[in-house]
């Protein structure tokens, strides 16, 4: 509910508008709007006061976005004429489902063609959408070999497939295919997993859309790689979960097997109670391997090697009727007599053992991330396209209902303000206000800001930073603290201590092994202290061991409030085996995690 301060200038905006006093009400009424914790009816009576505000202003374009956030689609476009409001106009129609219109006005009017193509293939019209990708794909731009000129070959590539022209198909999946796997070793090289996770993704989706699981794996299992180093657990397993299925379904039971008893392992490493179904199922699909290879006639030694393994995992859950069950057709193969015998034997050793039940939960959907996929091949071609521009991102977030709506007030917030006439103190608050939405799509923004501002931009800019819990943040604050100038420096510094969540591990340790200045060294410890992995705190104990004063003297402080208890038995470890001058100072920490504990 809105306070009794809140009511009054909601009542003082009304009146100011009803008397002709529109333009004072216009900043009552951006005040009340800026206030995003009160319910949608309150905000919403909020809204239409002030398009009641800003049509008297004659401020048509705010009036438009105010409907648009509202789904006042039909209003809404009464107040973006096509001459000033082609994009948003595009947008209402986009929002809408009206998709064919939409991409019309995006490609003739607002020169938005990547826009265009996405809502010609959601209108089903495949033919106009590979004649506009054929387009984008000769901006001059996309000449060389990068991440976006994959995406573009992906997209006519998977048009052409539907439109039945497999050798188009082919050749543009093949192009995208290289350029993928490319890029991709750039981005790791440089330390950017998570664009080059995105370019897995991708591979993802070519395996899903052809007969290729060559594409399905590198993708499936790269994505999982990249996802166990950030410590993303439940997406780990949901990632593998997917492609046991799709594997399964192409009956590609070697890659299914090995991958279920990776995901025991990982699961058991992680604390998670899931290894023994993963056991389970590894050993439930090695035999399905090894009666595939009999059913082709393959060679007795490759159903012999999946038997086997089998057995090793049916015995790691005492399963002892179901490893009897693997010696029996061990012992039915076509192989040596030696070797027969021997199975035999080990058959008859479990003939009498009695089937014991398996307390092995699954992993439940429940835990299942609803925003695990995105449709990058989209998604980061229109942010190609909108290149940084503030107005035109926070536009596509107003009406789109997949943010919450303090979010998208935010964005909205931000739009109706008036777009900034200098480049230095006006554009600073954007950069800052940019950083209050806290979403993934304003990070270009911020750095085509950082690209062109000023150093009183730059430094706002890492401040708004502060707020980007992602790791692509890392690579424009690296910039930041690298800086000519000493206050864009230590925003960054600012922002670099508050930049700690748990896939952000490696990126603070990059900083840390890099950079030379120990006040970011400092900053970038004391953020690794505060991610809580056991990995954070393992790194703690190697600069205990290994660096000079005051990292050491740092380091220890962190491991004494250091959250995971674990640290404690690895703690000990490293005593056990520490001989040289960095004892004393394990044996400290050690003893200053357990006095809190002794005192609890």
């Amino acid at each position: 509910m809105p306070t009794r301060e809140e009511e009054e200038l909601a009542r003082q905006a009304r009146g100011l508008t009803h008397h002709g006093r529109a333009r004072e009400a216009e900043r009552v009424w951006r005040q009340l709007l800026g206030k995003h914790h009160v319910i949608d009816i309150e905000y919403d009576d909020w809204l239409r006061g002030a398009a009641d505000c800003y049509r008297a202003l004659r401020r048509h374009r705010e009036v438009g976005l105010i409907y648009v956030f509202l789904h006042y689609f039909d209003q809404a476009r009464e107040y973006f004429p096509p001459e000033t409001s082609r994009f948003e106009l595009a947008l209402s129609y986009e929002l809408e489902k009206k998709y064919a219109r939409a991409a019309q006005v995006y490609a003739e009017q607002a020169a938005r063609p990547v826009m265009a193509a996405i809502c010609l293939e959601r209108a089903g019209d495949d033919k106009a959408a590979r004649s506009m990708w054929e387009r984008v794909e000769s901006d001059a731009r996309l000449a060389g070999p990068s991440y976006e000129r994959a995406l573009v070959e992906t997209n006519l590539g998977l048009c052409a497939g539907r439109l039945g022209d497999g050798e188009a198909a082919q050749r543009h999946l093949v192009e995208a295919q290289r350029i993928l796997e490319e890029v991709a070793d750039e981005f790791e090289t440089a330390g950017e997993r998570d664009r080059a996770f995105y370019c897995y993704q991708v591979l993802i989706e070519l395996g899903k859309r052809s007969q290729s699981f060559e594409n399905l794996a590198e993708g499936y299992l790269n994505c999982i790689r990249v996802m166990k180093e950030d410590n993303l657990r439940f997406y780990v397993l949901q990632y593998c979960e997917d492609f046991l299925q799709l594997a399964l379904e192409r009956k590609e039971f070697h890659a299914a097997a090995t991958l279920a008893r990776e995901a025991a392992e990982y699961a058991l490493r992680a604390n998670m109670p899931y290894d023994r179904h993963y056991l389970a199922r590894s050993a439930e699909i090695w035999q399905q391997c090894a009666e595939k290879n009999e059913q082709a006639g393959g060679p007795p030694e490759l159903s012999e090697n999946a038997l086997t393994a089998a057995v090793d995992a049916w015995c790691a859950i005492s399963q002892f009727v179901r490893v009897g069950e693997c010696y029996t057709r061990l012992a039915q193969l076509d192989l040596p007599d030696k070797k027969r015998r021997r199975y035999q034997a080990a058959s008859e050793r479990y003939r009498s053992v009695e089937l014991r039940p398996l307390d092995a939960p699954a992993f439940p959907e429940s835990l299942r991330q609803p925003h695990a996929y995105a449709d990058v091949w989209y998604l980061d071609l229109v942010e190609w396209e909108l290149d940084g521009d503030y107005q035109a991102v926070c536009a596509t977030l107003i009406g789109d209902l997949h943010y919450p709506d303090p979010f998208r007030r935010r964005a909205l917030a931000l739009l109706l303000e008036p777009p900034p006439a200098d480049g230095g103190a006006e554009t600073a608050r954007v950069a800052q206000r940019l950083g209050d939405l806290q979403l993934y799509a304003a990070l270009r923004p911020l750095e085509r800001l950082f690209e062109r501002g000023d150093p009183v931009v730059r430094a706002a800019v890492m401040r708004g930073l502060g707020q980007m819990f992602y790791k692509r943040s890392f690579s424009l604050l690296a910039r930041g603290l690298r800086d000519a100038d000493a206050g864009v420096r230590e925003a960054a510094l600012e922002a670099l201590r508050k930049l700690h969540f748990p896939h952000a591990f490696d990126s603070l340790v990059r900083i840390f092994r890099e950079s030379s200045d120990e006040r970011v060294r400092a900053a970038a410890l004391e953020s690794i202290g505060e991610v809580g992995a056991l990995e954070a705190g393992e790194f703690l104990i190697g600069v205990l061991r290994h660096e000079s004063e005051p990292l050491r003297r740092l380091a220890q402080k962190l491991l004494a409030r250091f959250e995971n208890p674990e640290i404690v038995s690895i703690l000990r470890s490293y005593l056990e085996n520490e001989t040289g001058p960095a004892r004393s100072a394990l044996e400290q920490a050690l003893r200053q995690i357990r006095r809190p504990e002794a005192a609890r």
